[in-house]
Formats: C-alpha cells, sequence, structure tokens
C-alpha cells in the first residue's frame, strides 16, 4: 500500500509503489495488452483519487517528454512526485514532517529506507552504558517542538530515542517508513528524469527495484562505524564489541576491562565502565580537549549561581523546574533561546590567534589540569593538545578526567602493537591482559552516501568526486539532478545541536521539490561553477580558523591535513544562507522543452473553487503580503 499526503491508500506493486521497473516503466509497451505500466498505474491512481478540500485534485505523474503543447491544467497546478528517502532518523522524520507541511496534498508520495528495526538513527544503534547529547536537552529537539520534561541537562539516549519515537507516533511518520531495508544503488535515467534505486531487504538479503523522482540521502555523516586498525584484533578469545553495537548481554561486574579510544565515545564510556570493573585500561592514542559544560551560564542560572563540583556539567531538572517550563512557555522558549543565542555568539573562539580562542585555549588547559589532578605529568603532555580547541569538535567530559586517576583505572598512552587473545601488547612491549575489549573507535566519516550512485553517465559518485568532496551548501551535487543530501559536507557541525541546519537543509530540499512539481520539470543540478566559487570562499576562510589546524578531524573527511568541510560561519549564519534556494545557481531541465508550461490552460485554482477570496486575493484594505494559488 502506498501512503499519500492525503492518507490514499493504493493497492500497487513495489516499496514505493507503481509502474515496477520490468519492461518499461514510464511508457512503452508494459503488458500483453500494449498498455504501459505507467499508463495502467495512471489509470488507478485516477480512480483512487479522493477530494481535498472539496476540489477534486486529480494530481498525476509527469508524462514523458513531447513536443510542447498547451496543458490543460490550472497555473502551476503540481504533478505528482515520488520521493524516496534514506534513513529514519532525525533527519528523515523531519522530511516526513515538512513534505506533510510544505506541500500540497495528494501531490506526493514519499518511502523512507531505514536499515534498522526503528527510527532514532544514531540513538537507535547508540546504547552503550553512558551515551547522552553533548547538546544540552532543550536545543536538542526540533526548533519548534520543545519538550519541557527532560530528565536531565544534557539528555541520556534512552530519553532521547524516545523522544524521536514520540515524534514519529505523534506525526505518523513511521507510515512512510521501511524497516529493515538498505537502500544500495540510485540510477539516475535522464530520458525518464527518475531515480531508478535497488534496496535490499537487511533479514532475507533479497534486493528489489524501485523509482522516484527524487532522492534525498538523510542517513547523515557518522552511521558508519569502524573497527580500530590493530593487527590481531579479531584474535581476541573474550568478548569484543564497538561501542556502535553494545552487546547488553555482557556482564562487566568484576571483570577486567581494556578500552580504546579517548574519543567523545570514550569520554562518555570510561566512567561508566569505571563504576562497575575491577580494573580498567584506557588506550589513549590521540590528544583530546575536554571542555567544561557548553552553555554554563544557562546552567548556573538554573543552579541559582549556587558553585558545583567543576567535574560534572550535568543536572538533573527538579520536578519545580519542570513544572515551570510547562506552565510558563514563555519563560521556557526564552530559556532556550538565550541558549541558543549562546552557543551561536562564540564563533570568535574559532577564529585562530584570536582573543577569543587564546582565552579559550588557557581556560581549558588550565581547567584539564586541575581536573586531572596533581602530578599525572605525562598524562597532562599527552592528553591535552598543541592544537586549538575546536580543531576537532570539542567533548564536555562529565568526570572523564576524574575517572582517569582513579584506583582501578589506568590510561596507556601511545601506539597499539598488535591484540593477542588476552589482551593487547602495546609499542613498547607491554603486554595488558583483560577479560573483556571494547572498542570505542568512532565512525568513519561518510562524506559519501553509503549506497552506490550513478549519473546519466554512468559515472559513480565516487569517481565524480575523486579525492575530495564536491557538495554545494551541504545538499546538492553537480551532475547528480534531483539528489539532496541533508547536513552533507559543507554543513555547520563546529557548535550547538546540528538540528537547526538539518531542518533549513530540508526546508531548502523540499522548496526545491516544490518547484519541480509546480513548474514541470525534469531535472534541476547545480552547477560546477557556482560549487567552485562556494568552496572558493571555503579555503579562504579557513585559512585563519582553528580548523585548519593539525588536528585529523571529520571536519576534514578524517584527514590531518584536507579542505575543511565545516560551513565558514556559525550555525546561524549557515541557517540564513540555505533559508531560500538560489535557483541561479542551477541548471533547469523542462519536461516539455519550454519552461513556462506550468502557466496552463489561462485558469488558476480558484476559477475551479469559484473561491471568491481566492479569485480577489490583491484587493485589501492596506498594503500587506498576499498570494494567489
Amino acid at each position: 500500500m502506498v501512503h499519500t499526503a492525503a492518507g490514499l491508500d493504493v493497492p500497487v506493486n513495489g516499496p514505493i509503489r507503481g509502474p515496477t521497473l520490468s519492461g518499461n516503466a514510464l511508457g512503452g509497451k508494459g503488458g500483453p495488452t500494449g498498455q504501459s505500466a505507467y499508463g495502467a498505474y495512471r489509470e488507478r491512481q485516477k480512480a483512487a483519487e479522493a477530494q481535498v478540500n472539496g476540489v477534486t485534485t486529480n494530481f498525476d505523474y509527469p508524462v514523458l517528454s513531447t513536443p510542447y503543447r498547451v496543458l490543460d491544467q490550472y497555473h502551476s497546478k503540481p504533478t505528482k512526485l515520488r520521493v524516496a528517502c534514506v534513513g529514519a532518523g532525525a533527519a528523515g522524520l523531519c522530511v516526513s514532517y515538512k513534505m506533510n507541511k510544505m506541500l500540497e496534498p495528494g501531490s506526493w508520495e514519499l518511502t523512507i529506507f531505514e536499515k534498522n528495526g526503528g527510527v532514532g538513527g544514531t540513538w537507535f544503534e547508540n546504547t552503550y552504558p553512558g551515551v547522552a547529547c553533548d547538546t544540552p536537552s532543550c536545543l536538542y529537539t526540533y526548533s519548534w517542538d520543545q519538550k519541557w520534561d527532560w530528565t536531565h541537562y544534557y539528555a541520556y539516549g534512552p530519553e532521547i530515542r524516545q523522544y524521536f519515537e514520540n515524534f514519529a507516533e505523534k506525526n505518523d511518520c513511521k507510515k512512510y517508513v521501511k524497516f529493515n531495508t538498505k537502500l544500495v544503488e540510485g540510477r539516475w535515467d535522464a530520458a525518464k528524469g527518475i531515480w531508478n534505486v535497488k534496496t535490499q531487504d537487511q533479514m532475507t538479503k533479497e534486493i528489489s527495484e524501485d523509482w522516484c523522482h527524487v532522492l534525498i540521502n538523510a542517513a547523515g555523516i557518522l552511521n558508519n562505524w569502524q573497527w580500530p586498525d590493530v593487527p590481531g584484533l579479531h584474535d581476541f578469545a573474550g568478548p569484543k564489541m564497538h561501542s556502535a553495537t553494545w552487546d547488553s548481554s555482557i556482564d562487566f561486574e568484576g571483570k577486567t576491562v581494556g578500552l580504546i579510544g579517548n574519543g567523545s565515545t570514550g569520554i562518555q564510556l570510561t566512567p561508566a565502565l569505571q563504576k562497575v570493573a575491577k580494573h580498567l585500561t584506557v588506550f589513549m592514542r590521540s590528544p583530546t580537549w575536554v571542555s567544561s559544560p557548553f552553555g554554563s551560564s544557562a546552567l548556573e542560572g538554573l543552579r541559582k549561581g549556587e558553585k558545583s563540583d567543576a567535574s560534572s556539567g550535568q543536572h538533573e531538572f527538579t520536578e519545580e523546574e519542570k513544572t515551570k517550563f510547562r506552565d510558563d512557555p514563555e519563560y521556557y522558549l526564552m530559556f532556550r533561546r538565550k541558549l541558543e543565542a549562546e552557543f551561536n555568539d562564540i564563533y570568535g573562539t574559532y577564529i585562530q590567534g584570536s582573543q577569543d580562542s587564546d582565552g579559550v585555549r588557557e581556560t581549558m588547559t588550565r581547567e584539564m589540569e586541575r581536573r586531572i589532578g596533581p602530578g599525572n605529568e605525562a598524562l597532562k603532555r599527552f592528553l591535552i593538545p598543541k592544537w586549538a580547541p575546536g580543531c576537532r569538535r570539542v567533548s564536555p567530559g562529565d568526570n572523564y578526567l576524574e575517572c582517569l586517576g582513579m584506583e582501578n583505572v589506568r590510561p596507556v598512552l601511545g601506539d597499539l602493537d598488535h591484540v593477542t587473545a588476552d589482551g593487547l601488547i602495546t609499542a613498547d612491549g607491554e603486554h595488558h591482559k583483560f577479560d573483556i575489549l571494547v572498542c570505542a573507535t568512532g565512525f568513519k566519516p561518510a562524506f559519501r552516501p553509503a549506497f552506490q550512485l550513478y549519473n546519466a553517465k554512468g559515472t559513480s559518485l565516487n569517481e565524480d568526486w575523486g579525492e575530495h568532496a564536491n557538495m554545494y551548501l551541504g545538499v546538492s551535487a553537480p551532475r547528480f539532478p534531483n539528489f539532496f543530501t541533508i547536513a552533507g559536507p559543507g554543513s555547520t557541525w563546529a557548535s550547538g545541536s546540528l538540528l537547526p541546519s538539518i531542518e533549513a537543509g530540508i526546508e531548502y530540499s523540499v522548496k526545491v521539490i516544490k518547484k519541480i512539481q509546480h513548474e514541470n520539470i525534469k531535472a534541476i543540478e547545480v552547477t560546477q561553477d557556482a560549487t567552485d566559487d562556494l568552496y572558493e570562499h571555503f579555503d579562504e576562510f579557513h585559512k585563519a580558523t582553528v580548523f585548519s589546524d593539525d588536528c585529523r578531524s571529520w571536519y576534514k573527511d578524517g584527514k590531518l591535513k584536507n579542505r575543511v568541510y565545516n560551513w565558514p560561519g556559525g550555525t546561524i549564519h549557515h541557517i540564513k544562507s540555505i533559508k531560500e534556494p538560489r535557483f541561479e545557481d542551477y541548471k533547469i531541465t523542462y519536461r516539455y522543452g519550454n519552461r513556462f508550461a506550468f502557466l496552463g490552460n489561462g485558469e488558476v485554482k480558484a476559477n475551479l473553487t469559484g473561491d471568491i477570496l481566492g479569485l480577489s486575493a490583491y484587493v485589501r484594505n492596506s498594503d500587506h503580503e498576499w498570494n494567489i494559488d
């Protein structure tokens, strides 16, 4: 069954449901009667059309390009579009919500292909002890969908996952999701103006084929976890796990544990494992900045100025505070806005050699030394980076530094030689034995989609890009029409919640989709010239930022030296920049060879409804904005 915006259930074949890909899906002879599969589907679809707002919509798929003719339709009537989206995490759920809100009911179809068995993306996958978000919880929601009853200032994973689960239920998002299904390939058909896609059932491994007019990659850039590159890793005889595939059946109580990694995940895991393990060995291979809590002014405001343990940036909301948030929405809104404003006002700290940047480095160095404690000079020299704070995303470590000095914790600094059946040998030759091995080695940055993507010439996106990502505004890629990425390379990731930029990227994409619908566009692709101009600005701008310092970062596609793909400005600067599409940066191909085909038969929509207000929209008592549907 296909779910359209009007809630229609149309019995057809295929996940997105429509013409099958056997034979000629969008034209030609598709069956023994000579009728095309596309034509047969159009007849079934017309029979199933409902009335929307009292008007029979009869939205239909665009026909194949033909010699120009005047279309028998009102001005800018949308054509029906099929949209395929990859991922049902924060971005994919927002895609379904925004399409419902921004597009005309009945004029579109959507399927979200989700490789997992539930929604939530990274919060569905990551279930390790202590997993939490490094953005204050009151900002880790969709900007319009405030949640007042968070239990903690930094929300833990299960509560975040439940937030997205509740959002999906509340907004009926799951009807668009095909779970346990991974999109593995997309090929652009320039003649028909569609993406032919292949999907794989993650349970049976069966491959299926389908098609769509628009393809959206909402899988995110940190969804491809990786084992550490250590010889003999799989020779370990005891329980071994990666933080992204946590095995909750393993009992850590009273066991000796080896933990590889001191990035953001390792920083969260260390205090959690220290509490239960008999002994914990933490293998550190690189320095990292560990910060005080973000949004500290709001946190101190909650604590009413009382001094608290600086090792803990966490705060458990009281019932009184939650009641205040619930009963005084304007107060809670201002609380959220002040916190967001604080994040949007710190971009100066990312400018190399600035007073703000130098001040942050001095403060964080002093604070890390204090929290590590007296002595431990070797640990301080190793762990405190030479590169500037912000070169990699800074992690607020709740009790992490203090844990490194606990009696049952030993930090081991430097390179690893190889893993043995009962432990690990470091580069200095010491053999460290333990019962359980945990790898908190993060994710491989997925600047490129996890699926294969081919343009009209049969060139893959990997081949087209070569060594460097080639994406405009983190959304569009030259030579790959009708393809949009949410929060791709070129987006903003450095500070604060990523969700506002995700929302902005989705609204941008849906606005382009709306233009495709209303103007009979067959293909729209960003130009290479526009992309080159944008990256020229990136390159010049980042010569002065800390992101280009000597650290290995996913801002630079996981490399030490590379182009910086972080947006050249703060989150609010990025949102302002993609608020409206710059269609002058796109090459557009129209279905009828005439860009004005959307003018139709000389009528507007209100001519069909007889709506007096619609037929006189510009007649008004004052000079306010007006629009004609």
